[in-house]
């Protein structure tokens, strides 16, 4: 219990200078923040108006504390681009990124797990080299160019599935797997060494002297011994896919966080920015913190 307090203050913590370094970092950057609302036409005069009004022109430390102030009280701003309600935004944005995110870590995990089971099982075989060979090609493959390929292979060349945008199951396939990709080749990976490294210690022996079964001994004790190294994969995964979601996103034009974020950062709209890059940061520190609690539940040595 004290390493989970620990840990959820060092998360606080965390969250607080992330939202610092944002914060500084967009107002560093360069930029004119007020081509993101106002037309090329407009004055210098109305462009000074602009950011009194928006208090862009107070010292960057009082607008990050005001900043801080309004975001404790649930005032996440509008965003300067469209004037739209950034909670309202975020209601959108976070449903269609949590799909895609979702979709991604169930392929993951639904797909890395059980090919590592079977290439632990078959190790030395052409099968466990064939799922080797995959899960080193699957890391190797930047994500960006795998998801150029399969949208020339299968939406352009078969036409089988569209090339981009939201709407039914279909859309979700292409960026679903481009985003699990790297993350099923690496619990694949993973998988297979826990496996066999079990497989191979004094527990399994004593429980075949015992006359128990291979099926039981494989699903039950070496399966729940290799889940250790797996659920403190998960809290990287979804670190991951947090990061990659922003190429992934774009380059499949899916209106989830990250392309409002890319998108912000383009238009140099502050409040979006602000909010949705510490969104991401919470998300990341709250799968590492799952991780954390679900490693110390699966072993028995760590509760006590």
């Amino acid at each position: 219990m004290n390493a989970i307090i620990k840990t959820t203050m060092l998360m606080l913590v965390l969250l607080l200078a992330s939202s610092l370094a944002v914060f500084a970092a967009i107002r560093l950057s360069g930029g004119d923040v007020t081509a993101a609302r106002l037309p090329a036409s407009a004055s210098t005069e109305d462009r000074d108006l602009f950011r009194s009004q928006m208090g862009l022109d107070q010292p960057i430390l009082q607008q990050y504390v005001t900043y801080l102030g309004d975001l404790l009280h649930g005032d996440l701003g509008n965003s300067l681009t469209n004037n739209a309600s950034i909670s309202a935004l975020a209601v959108e944005k976070i449903k269609n990124s949590a799909i895609l995110g979702g979709m991604s870590l169930l392929l993951v995990f639904g797909i890395g797990v059980p090919l590592g089971m079977v290439a632990s099982l078959k190790r030395n075989s052409w099968l466990d080299a064939g799922i080797t060979s995959f899960s080193v090609g699957g890391m190797a493959v930047p994500n960006f160019w795998l998801a150029l390929i399969l949208i020339h292979i299968f939406a352009t060349l078969l036409g089988w599935l569209p090339s981009a945008g939201q709407g039914g199951f279909k859309y979700l396939i292409l960026p679903a797997v481009v985003l699990a990709a790297e993350g099923i080749a690496l619990t694949v990976r993973m998988t297979r060494s826990a496996m066999i490294e079990n497989l191979n210690q004094d527990f399994v022996r004593t429980l075949r002297a015992a006359g128990l079964s291979e099926r039981r001994i494989y699903f039950k004790d070496v399966l729940r011994n290799s889940l250790l190294p797996i659920i403190s994969l998960a809290g990287l995964r979804i670190g991951q896919i947090v990061g990659y979601a922003l190429v992934v996103e774009t380059i499949f034009g899916w209106p989830g966080v990250g392309q409002v974020l890319v998108n912000g950062v383009l238009r140099r709209d502050y409040p979006g920015v602000q909010f949705f890059s510490l969104l991401l940061v919470f998300v990341v520190t709250m799968g590492n913190l799952v991780a954390s609690i679900g490693y110390t539940l699966a072993n028995p040595r760590l509760r006590k």
